[in-house]
Order: structure tokens, then sequence, then C-alpha cells
């Protein structure tokens, strides 16, 4: 058997006991970082910030008032004031997304609710979502009120005393309309009508929802994870060094890489020592 040359196991020594010290010390990357660094998903969408999952994403890897709910651990659940709506898809770079009512509204039921929006969170875009008025209880047999029957929508059981209207918020008609009717609720819907389904149909298929929050662009193009700090109350840039208040420093990214490297080579030394030190084979 050949004997390992000292210089050969001090080096092989010296290289086990700095990977053992590397992780406390040389890579004291910051908790923030690691944890919002791994992906969540609910279904098939990648859930980030401002985003957080209910009891499976830290709070802090998100924004106030932006958790939602993985229903079944396959459907995003977006919990608004006049209901729930499910997550059809997120479109992080314009901070918008799809949703659609998770239970199904059925107009001649009259189960449709305002739609109502945290204005400090959510808005609608006149470019990609239109909000649509339904009117309830409208008399149409006055001949004043005749002109409206081309908004009427077919419900089972009811007549021009008794009709339900759908128009479009900036439809020059529907304050005129309005008088001839009891109830008035409001509802977005979106520019695409292909699928069918009348007015029904429309408001299932959903609108585009946008959102208001810290930018997430600069934080993650300088090799951050985006988060919020509950203590400050401030958005946060989590670098691998610490928190930052926009984006990292270069300083910060090159630390990891470089620590990592490190790591990198003194584990590929170990293993070429271990298995032929200065050429030869041992047991």
């Amino acid at each position: 058997m050949n004997q390992i040359p000292s210089f050969t196991l001090t080096l092989t020594l010296f290289s086990l006991l700095s990977l053992l010290f590397l992780p406390r010390t040389a890579l004291a990357v910051d908790e923030n970082f690691t944890i919002c660094s791994v992906p969540r998903y609910c279904g098939k969408l990648n859930i980030k910030f401002p985003f957080f999952i209910e009891e499976q994403t830290e709070p802090r890897c998100g924004y106030p008032g932006f958790k939602i709910h993985c229903r079944n651990k396959t459907i995003p659940i977006l919990s608004l004031p006049d209901g729930n709506y499910t997550i059809n898809d997120i479109f992080y770079q314009t901070q918008s997304l799809h949703v659609s009512k998770a239970e199904r509204d059925a107009v001649c039921s009259h189960s449709i609710r305002n739609i109502s929006l945290p204005e400090d969170r959510y808005y609608l875009d006149a470019r990609t979502s239109r909000e649509m008025v339904l009117l309830f209880s409208c008399n149409l047999t006055s001949q004043w009120s005749w002109e409206l029957s081309k908004y009427k929508i077919d419900c089972a059981g009811e007549s021009e005393s008794n009709s339900t209207l759908a128009l479009f918020k900036d439809d020059p008609e529907l304050n005129f309309g309005s008088g001839f009717c009891g109830e008035r609720v409001g509802a977005a819907v979106g520019f695409d009508h292909r699928g069918g389904g009348g007015v029904e149909g429309l408001l299932n298929r959903g609108f585009v929802l946008n959102w208001t929050a810290s930018n997430c662009s600069v934080c993650e193009g300088s090799g951050g994870w985006c988060g919020f700090d509950y203590k400050s109350y401030h958005f946060k840039c989590f670098c691998p060094d610490r928190p930052h208040a926009a984006r990292c420093s270069p300083a910060a990214i090159s630390f990891v890489s470089k620590r990592t490297t490190e790591i990198t080579r003194s584990s590929l030394t170990v293993k070429r020592h271990r298995l032929n030190p200065e050429g030869d084979s041992y047991v």
C-alpha cells in the first residue's frame, strides 16, 4: 500500500476544514434573501412579489394586502370585498392579472354584487377592461322606454314590466335607462367578446385587473428578491449581504459568486487528493 505524502495529507485536511467553516463565515447569506429566493407555485402559476400564498409563503416575501389562497393546491384565489376571484394568469411586467369569479354569476338570478376594489391596491385600466352596468327590475311598458329594449337580457319569467338590462358604463343611454329601473349593479368585463354566452358569458370570462405596489423590476434586475420589512413598514430589496432600499450592489452579488467558487474549488481539491494523491491510488 502506498503511503500518503505528508504534504498531500495536510492539504486535504486543510481543504476539509475550509469546507466546514465557509458556510458559517464566508457564506453568511442574508436570511431574507435565502427564504424569498425559493420558488412558490399554485398550480402552474409562479407566485412571487407582490403576492404571497397564505400559510405557504413568508409574508415578508410579498406586499401587504396581496395575500392569496391556493385552493386544493392548484387554484390561486384572490379575495376582494365583493367575493372570491380565480387568478387565471399573472403578468408581472405590466403589474396586472387576469381574474374571473370563482363562483359563476347568474345574471338572471340577480346574484351579482357590485365590484368593489381596494383603491390603494387594485384598479381597472380602460385599455384592457371596462365596466358593465346591470339594471334590474326595469319597467319598459312606457313608450319613452321602448328604445331600451335593445339592452334587454332574456331572462325566464321576466316581462316588459320587470326586465333586466345590460349597458356599458360609458353608454350615453345609461342615465336615462336607470330612471326606469329599480336596482343598479356594476361589474367588470374584458374586451374579448369571443366564446359566446351573451352577457353572462362575457362576465364569466373575467377581466384584467391592475395592481399598485412597489415596482420589483429594478431589484430583480440587480439580482435581488423583492420583499417587505414589517418593522419599518417599507419595501426592501433582499440581497445576499443584507436588505437594501431599492437594489443590490454589484459587490453583494459578487460576494455569493466568489464564495460559491471557493467552495467548489475546495470540494474538487478534496476529491482529487482522496482519489489520486500524487498519481497513486490508495485504499
